[in-house]
This record gives structure tokens, sequence and C-alpha cells, in this order.
């Protein structure tokens, strides 16, 4: 499945795009995947660990709704 994500700056400004696709089932899972990708600074479309807030959306799930993913948040 293609997972789509959305780079905002803290202050609520688009940055950049970026997308990969997952071998995970469930939502939880790759919202994990994609937390684990944000502290190993690994995100498709950036470089290096940075303070964004990011928006995962997985168009093909059957549960699919968007999700947000804050720094400091668990």
């Amino acid at each position: 499945m293609e997972v789509e994500l959305i780079y905002f700056k803290r202050n609520g400004k688009f940055y950049s795009r970026g997308r990969y696709q997952t071998k995970e089932e469930h939502l939880f899972d790759i919202w994990y995947e994609v937390r684990a990708m944000r502290n190993e600074g690994n995100l498709p479309g950036l470089v290096g660990i940075n303070d964004f807030i990011i928006s995962v959306d997985v168009p093909e799930h059957e549960h699919n709704h968007p999700h947000l993913i804050v720094s400091g948040v668990v």
C-alpha cells in the first residue's frame, strides 16, 4: 500500500510531501512505522530529523482516515 505524507512546519505552514510503499496492514502499525522513520531521520521527502507535523494518509486502506504525528507526542 502507498502511504502519503504531508509535512508542515510547527507554525502550520506547508513544507513538503513524501510517499512510500508499506507492507504493514494495520493503520496503527503504519503510524508507528512513520514515527520510527522520523526518529531515524529517514522520512521520504525530508533530510535528517526535523521538527515537523506529519499528516499520514493511506488512501487504499479500507479504514483510512487522516492521522497527524506531532513531535513530542507518542
